[in-house]
């Protein structure tokens, strides 16, 4: 018996976004749900790049858990989502020497 027809197995469907694409990202989530249960986020290039703002609109308006984020290209870039991380990492100040150069 294969594990996807096993009453015993548990079945997750995750929704993979760019981080990149913003609001638009919303707009894809919002009509991905809409056709079929969704159980979780993976938000690929969040290294930099992208403010990750998304996380918060995805979660709010969706109340989808953002699970797993990507911050490179390689398999081992992604890591389990870490809601206080991220949220420290959002208000961190940029040091002095980062502002005016020296």
């Amino acid at each position: 018996m294969s594990l996807a027809t096993s009453p015993d197995s548990s079945i997750r469907v995750l929704l993979a976004l760019d981080a990149v694409t913003g609001q638009n990202g919303l707009h894809q989530a919002r009509a991905f749900t809409q056709a079929i249960e969704c159980h979780g986020v993976i938000l690929s290039k969040l290294d930099g790049t992208a403010k990750g703002g998304i996380v918060l609109a995805i979660t709010k308006e969706l109340g989808l858990p953002v699970l797993y984020i990507g911050t490179g290209e390689q398999p081992d870039d992604i890591a389990a989502f870490d809601p206080q991380q991220f949220v420290d990492a959002l208000f961190e100040t940029a040091e002095p020497s980062d502002v005016d150069g020296r």
